[in-house]
């Protein structure tokens, strides 16, 4: 028990530290260079020019696909054996959905879950691991089935890189597990820790390694991340940007996913944003067409996120100072 309070007090610790502050830092500098690329005053105009039905379904959708994920990390903790009160594990999911655009914030579901229910954030996070790695997994499988127009070489280079990708993983696994490794290598900090992440993930799921549970958990992904596509193109149509297609849609945000997943500054917020506009000026929408949406979608789901913890914070208040006094 001691050794579980000491983790979750090291992630509060590693939310604070100069790594995580530089990583913010540079994601919202990329936010800047973004609006700095484009006619503010055109901007402004798209803005005040938005529909109120497409925003509100927009809105909706974002609802949608909150609620899927929010299904999802509840199916996970079904069957990774963890019986925990239903409104801990959904206060949990609400207050890192706000979190998860902090470097490594997602996982602060698994230290709220351990305060409010005493659930080991050490086999909660394995619920956690799976959801952050299904996420771009599947939207870069869908890149490669639907593309994005003009960029031909998109598909050739998820039909090489999603295998190699794969591969690489299979042989960071075999090399964590091979027991003759030299001291040199095993006394390493970066190492004891990498391996120690991938021995709890292993148990972890060796209990929801099973095809009808896998099937459902990949089935959830890809409904949100269809979702999370669809508000994309729904703020397209809140702006007037009536040129973009449903597909086109789909593309851009998949390809955002990619770009984020690439970029290495742990988290998605601005890295996500960057490789939207770049998408969608290639799909013949103006810089600030590209920029106004995703600048309002992701403005859009922070708003939601927000919303959500202010509602599950007053219902669940007496869960919510538990956490804290925990704190």
């Amino acid at each position: 028990m001691r050794e579980t309070r000491r983790r979750s007090r090291g992630f509060l610790g590693r939310l604070l530290s100069p790594r995580i502050l530089v990583s913010a830092i540079v994601s919202l500098a990329i936010i800047a260079a973004l609006l700095s690329l484009v006619d503010l005053g055109k901007l402004a105009t798209l803005l005040a020019r938005l529909r109120p039905a497409y925003v509100a379904a927009t809105l909706l959708l974002i609802l949608a696909y909150n609620a899927v994920q929010s299904l999802q990390w509840m199916f996970l903790l079904d069957h990774l054996g963890i019986v925990g009160p239903r409104r801990d594990e959904l206060l949990a999911f609400v207050g890192a959905n706000l979190t998860k655009y902090l470097p490594g914030g997602s996982y602060f579901q698994n230290y709220l879950l351990y305060e409010t229910s005493g659930i080991d954030p050490a086999l909660s996070s394995v619920a956690t691991t799976l959801m952050v790695l299904l996420e771009p997994a599947v939207a870069l499988i869908f890149l490669l089935i639907i593309g994005v127009d003009g960029w031909i070489w998109l598909r050739w280079l998820l039909a090489i890189g999603l295998p190699l990708a794969l591969l690489f993983a299979a042989g960071v696994y075999v090399f964590i597990e091979s027991p003759n490794l030299p001291r040199w290598v095993t006394d390493r900090r970066l190492y004891v820790a990498l391996a120690d992440e991938v021995v709890r993930f292993r148990e972890g799921l060796s209990r929801i390694a099973h095809p009808r549970i896998l099937g459902a958990t990949v089935s959830l992904t890809a409904v949100f991340v269809l979702l999370e596509a669809l508000a994309l193109y729904m703020v397209a149509r809140a702006l007037h940007i009536d040129g973009l297609s449903v597909t086109g849609a789909l593309g851009a945000y998949y390809f955002s996913i990619g770009v984020a997943l690439v970029i290495p500054i742990l988290t998605n917020l601005g890295t996500l944003e960057a490789g939207g506009v770049a998408a969608l000026i290639a799909l013949r929408i103006s810089s600030e067409g590209a920029v106004a949406i995703m600048v309002l979608d992701r403005a859009l789901i922070i708003v939601v996120a927000i919303v959500l913890v202010l509602v599950t914070s007053v219902a669940f208040r007496d869960l919510l100072g538990r956490a804290l006094r925990a704190a």
